[in-house]
């Protein structure tokens, strides 16, 4: 998949309205707070018509209320548009010029953002590993995706009675339908990671050559049990809480180097190179399932990684058909490169 133009309207700090988008590795350059984040996540807002970082209302620039971001794509022989629009606490989706859900753009092919706060996979809470392996398996699979949806559903219904004093007829009712839903959400994450695993270890090895195995494996918030069994155990704990306790919505992504969580006991540079394993198993799985590579969006490819990491983020780059990386300064091998200042790209060689 390719980006032929972007347009956008009062996303954040942007300034310039219209962009053609050229194949080859593009370099946006420009200090911090220039715009270079801002417009790799308008890129990517278009090919996912998802939010990498914030809610709707923090994609406007200050002092506005709505704003638009559009694509132009090209898919194959085909060409398709993407349009966004953006108010207070809300986006509507077009494709092609109907109105759809987020989840039918993804099956044009979509992007991958590589990030420095990518280590957050890593380092941070659990809900943001499920959310990667949820937000890739969702790209993935329609199916997945609404039936996600219909989960969380689920789980607020079942809330929503544990909040209530006293027994509710309908509980029982809700068990079965999130033991049946999460079920089926536990099976296709455990078969999503027997090709995701193998994939991000040997890109872990790939870029780290310290000889260490990176695995990855599901943890379930109830153990070996069944989710049914599972719920009857934490009954009180949920009457207590209100709350589901257990179930995939509970579950985290567990990342180990030689079984050692990463988490806990890896450095640094083992966290970092970890986020990137995932970015580009994610890439190499959307690239397998679309029959083409995603967009690359590489943003702040000098922070704070090593000569290595840059050199296998360039070499991926260039292996791309269109990809576009941000920095204070340029790479050595980019095909063009584009200042960017106080929102405003200059485009020398479109």
């Amino acid at each position: 998949m390719r980006v032929r133009a972007l347009r956008q309207l009062h996303f954040r700090n942007l300034t310039t309205a219209d962009v053609r988008l050229p194949d080859g590795v593009t370099c946006v350059v420009g200090r911090n707070a220039a715009g270079k984040s801002n417009l790799v996540d308008a890129v990517y807002l278009g090919c996912t018509a998802s939010l990498p970082n914030g809610t709707v209302a923090q994609t406007l620039r200050f002092g506005e209320s709505e704003g638009f971001v559009g694509v132009a794509l090209q898919v194959g022989d085909e060409r398709h548009t993407v349009e966004v629009g953006l108010s207070a606490g809300r986006k509507a989706v077009r494709l092609d010029g109907q109105a759809v859900r987020s989840a039918d753009v993804a099956r044009l092919g979509g992007a991958v953002r590589i990030a420095p706060e990518d280590a957050d996979l890593v380092h941070g809470p659990p809900a943001l590993r499920r959310g990667f392996l949820d937000d890739l398996l969702a790209r993935l699979s329609l199916r997945y995706a609404l039936m996600l949806r219909g989960y969380h559903r689920v789980v607020e219904q079942r809330n929503a009675v544990l909040k209530r004093s006293g027994a509710d007829a309908t509980l029982p009712v809700w068990d079965a339908r999130f033991a049946e839903l999460g079920d089926e959400i536990d099976a296709l994450r455990r078969r999503a990671l027997t090709r995701l695993a193998p994939i991000a270890g040997q890109a872990y090895a790939d870029v780290a050559g310290d000889g260490k195995h990176l695995s990855l494996t599901l943890r379930r918030s109830a153990g070996g049990a069944a989710l049914l069994e599972a719920l009857a155990a934490t009954r009180d704990e949920e009457r207590a809480r209100a709350a589901t306790v257990v179930g995939p919505h509970r579950d985290d992504l567990e990342l180990a180097l030689d079984e050692h969580d990463v988490r806990a006991f890896g450095s640094r540079g083992e966290a970092r190179t970890t986020a990137l394993a995932l970015r580009v198993a994610e890439f190499a799985l959307l690239e397998e399932r679309h029959g083409t590579p995603p967009v690359l969006l590489i943003d702040d490819v000098s922070a704070e990684l090593d000569v290595d990491r840059r050199a296998y983020l360039m070499a991926l780059a260039r292996r791309t058909p269109q990809a576009l990386v941000t920095g204070t300064e340029p790479p050595p091998d980019a095909d063009r490169v584009w200042p960017i200042a106080g929102g405003r790209l200059e485009v020398t060689d479109a």
